[in-house]
C-alpha cells in the first residue's frame, strides 16, 4: 500500500495491490513493504515538527493528566455513560487519560470519541491505543472511537450529548493551532450538554512584557513578511507569532526587559460570546523598569497562563524559565516576541508621566492575537520624525567564499541535557500508559538493533535554542566537546552527487581529554571551514546518541547524508 500527500496536504491511499487487501491500514502503512516511505515521514516529522519534544513534557502530562481525571470525576453521567471528545488526538495520550479516569460511579460507561486529520499520526494513535488495550492498560468501562477526520466532520455526536470536551491544540502563540474555531463549530452544533459540561483547557489569560529590543531582533518585521505576512497591521497592531527563546534571548543581550509580566487579556474557553472585543490596559511609569530611563520600548515579548479545568490547580504556562532540565526548557512552547510599530521613549514617559496604552485583541479569523503599545502622541510623534531620518537596517553577514566543486561536513561531539531530555525515545510507562509504539515516527533510528545507532536528527537554531555559541568560549566548552571537519564532496564527486550521498565516513575523535557524549551535531559547508564557522552557523542537524558515552577516544561511522529518509551515524568507544 502506497500513501501520498494530496494538494490539501493530507496523507491518502494512492495504489494498493492484491496482498495488502488483507492488511489493515496502519499495518500496511507501517509494514515492511513501507519501510522506507515510513522513515522519509519520520525524517519529515523530526524536521518540521515539535512532538516528540511535547511528548517528553513531564509537567504538561500530568497537568493534563490531572485535569482529565478532575472533569470526569466529578461528572454526573446520563443514563450511566459519560461522553468525551477529544480533538487533535495525535498519539491517543488524551484519550487514554479520560479511559482511564475514575467516575462518580463505577457503573458509569466512559465512550471516547477522537480526531487527528494528520493520517500518519493518527495511524500511531491507533497502534498505540491498541496496545494499551493489550496489555490491560485501558479498563473495560470504555471505549475509544477514533476518526481520520477534522472534528468539524466528526458526526457521530448527538445533539446535546457531549460532557467533556478535551484538546491540546495549543501552540507558542496560543491560537494558532485553530482550537477556538475548533470551539465555535463545537458551539454552533450544539454539541455540549447545557449548562452541564466541561472543557479542557477551561481558560488561559494572555501576558506583554515591554521591551528593549536590539536590532538583529527588531529585524524579524521585516523577514518574516515572506512566511508568515506583515508583522504590523495596517492599523498599527503587532502580530503576535514569532516564537523565540526569551531565556537565550535575554541571556545574549538582545533584548531588555523594561517592564514586568503585565495581563493584558483573558480567554474563556467555555463560551464564545467575548471573542471578539479589544480589551485595553492603562500602564502608569510606576510600573517601568525606572533605571533604564535611557532605553526604549520597542518590541513586546508575550506569554500564556493556562487554566487546564477552572479549578486554577492544574495550570501551564509559557513563561521563561532558566532550567537544563525538561521542565525548563521548552521546544514546543516558546514565547512569542513581536516589534512595535513605532518606538517610545522611556526617558520621555518617565518626564511626563504619561500612561502607556496597550490593547489586544484576537484576529485573523481567530487564528492569531494583536497588541497595541502607545501612549501620549507628542512622544509617538517624535519617535516616528526620529525613525524616518534613521530607518533600521537588517544585518547582513558578509557573503561566504565558495569553492567551485567541493562540500565540507563539519561535525561535533556534544553534550547537550537539554534535548536528551525532550528528545528521548518514548516509554511504557508515561503516566501509566505504553507510548513506545509511537517512536515508529517520532524516535527512530535508521538501522534498529545496532550499538551506537543514533536517533534521527532534527533540524536547530543551537544559537537561538541555547544561547550558548555567542556569548563565551567556556559556555561553547560545556556543550560542544570536539569538533572538525572533512571534504564531503569532491571535484570528481561533483558530477555524480549521488556516489557522494552514499559515501561511508570514518572519522577517529581524540577529544584530547575524558568527556562524556550525547549528541552528534553536524551541517555542511561550501567552503573550507575556518575556527569561527561553528559561530556564523545558525541551523544544525543534531542526532540524539542512543547512550551516553564516556572516553577520550571515539569512532564515527556517517553514511546516507542527504537521503530523504535520514542518515545513519554511529558513535563507538575505544
Amino acid at each position: 500500500m502506497q500513501f501520498c500527500l494530496d494538494k490539501h496536504g493530507e496523507w491518502v491511499v494512492v495504489s494498493a495491490n492484491d496482498d495488502d487487501k488483507e492488511e489493515d491500514e496502519e499495518d500496511a502503512f507501517f509494514g515492511a513493504k513501507n519501510e522506507q516511505q515510513v522513515k522519509k515521514i519520520a525524517k519529515t516529522l523530526a524536521d518540521a515538527t515539535t512532538w516528540l519534544d511535547m511528548l517528553n513534557d513531564t509537567q504538561r502530562n500530568i497537568m493534563f493528566q490531572r485535569a482529565v481525571e478532575n472533569c470526569i470525576g466529578k461528572t454526573n453521567s446520563q443514563k450511566n455513560e459519560l461522553t468525551v471528545f477529544d480533538v487533535g488526538s495525535g498519539t491517543g495520550l488524551l484519550s487514554l487519560f479520560a479511559a482511564r479516569a475514575k467516575t462518580l460511579s463505577e457503573k458509569t460507561f466512559v465512550k471516547i470519541y477522537s480526531c487527528e486529520m494528520y493520517l500518519p499520526i493518527f495511524l500511531v494513535g491507533e497502534l498505540v491505543v491498541r496496545e494499551n488495550r493489550r496489555v490491560k492498560k485501558i479498563p473495560v468501562t470504555s471505549s475509544i472511537h477514533m476518526f481520520h477526520k477534522r472534528s468539524e466532520d466528526v458526526d457521530a455526536i448527538r445533539k446535546n450529548e457531549l460532557d467533556i470536551l478535551i484538546s491540546e491544540l495549543l501552540d507558542s502563540a496560543l491560537l494558532g493551532e485553530g482550537w477556538l474555531l475548533v470551539l465555535r463549530n463545537i458551539f454552533e452544533r450544539e454539541l455540549l450538554r447545557k449548562n452541564h459540561f466541561s472543557i479542557v483547557p477551561n481558560s488561559a489569560k494572555i501576558y506583554l512584557q515591554l521591551l528593549d529590543a536590539g536590532s538583529s531582533v527588531l529585524d524579524a518585521k521585516d523577514r518574516r513578511a515572506g512566511l508568515y505576512g506583515e508583522a504590523i497591521t495596517s492599523d498599527g497592531f503587532s502580530r503576535l507569532d514569532v516564537q523565540c527563546h526569551f531565556d537565550s534571548l535575554e541571556r545574549r543581550g538582545k533584548i531588555k526587559a523594561i517592564s514586568e509580566h503585565i495581563e493584558v487579556f483573558d480567554i474563556d474557553f467555555t463560551s464564545n460570546n467575548d471573542w471578539g472585543r479589544t480589551k485595553v490596559v492603562s500602564c502608569s511609569s510606576s510600573t517601568l523598569r525606572l533605571d533604564m530611563s535611557d532605553h526604549e520600548i520597542n518590541a513586546v515579548a508575550m506569554f500564556w497562563d493556562v487554566d487546564l479545568d477552572g479549578t486554577g490547580v492544574h495550570r501551564l504556562n509559557t513563561f521563561p524559565c532558566a532550567g537544563g532540565n525538561n521542565h525548563g526548557f521548552r521546544r514546543h512552547w516558546r514565547q512569542i516576541i513581536a516589534p512595535l510599530e513605532y518606538a517610545i521613549s522611556l526617558s520621555s514617559i518617565i518626564t511626563t508621566e504619561k500612561p502607556i496604552r496597550i490593547e489586544t485583541r484576537i484576529a485573523d479569523d481567530y487564528l492569531a492575537l494583536d497588541a497595541k503599545v502607545s501612549c501620549d502622541e507628542m512622544i509617538m510623534k517624535k519617535k516616528k520624525e526620529k525613525w524616518k531620518e534613521t530607518p533600521m537596517q537588517a544585518i547582513k553577514n558578509p557573503k561566504p567564499t565558495h569553492e567551485e566543486g567541493k562540500r565540507w561536513l563539519c561535525i561535533a561531539l556534544a553534550n547537550i541535557s537539554e534535548f536528551w531530555f525532550s528528545r528521548a525515545p518514548l516509554g511504557e510507562n508515561l503516566c501509566g500508559l505504553d507510548l513506545t509504539k509511537a517512536n515508529m515516527l517520532l524516535c527512530t533510528k535508521p538501522v534498529e538493533n545496532i550499538s551506537g545507532c543514533c536517533y534521527q536528527s532534527f533540524k536547530s537554531d543551537l544559537l537561538d535554542e541555547l544561547g550558548h555559541l555567542s556569548s563565551t568560549t567556556e559556555d561553547e566548552a560545556t556543550m560542544i566537546l570536539w569538533k572538525s571537519s572533512v571534504l564531503f564532496v569532491t571535484d570528481d564527486d561533483e558530477n555524480k552527487k549521488e556516489e557522494g550521498n552514499k559515501k561511508k565516513f570514518y572519522i577517529d575523535v581524540d577529544a584530547g581529554r575524558s568527556i562524556t557524549t550525547n549528541h552528534v551535531v553536524f551541517f555542511f559547508s561550501d567552503k573550507s571551514p575556518g575556527p569561527d564557522e561553528w559561530k556564523r552557523q545558525r541551523q544544525v542537524q543534531v542526532a540524539r546518541m542512543d547512550r551516553e558515552l564516556t572516553g577520550q577516544k571515539f569512532k564515527i561511522i556517517a553514511s546516507n547524508f542527504d537521503a530523504e529518509e535520514g542518515e545513519c551515524i554511529r558513535v563507538l568507544k575505544y
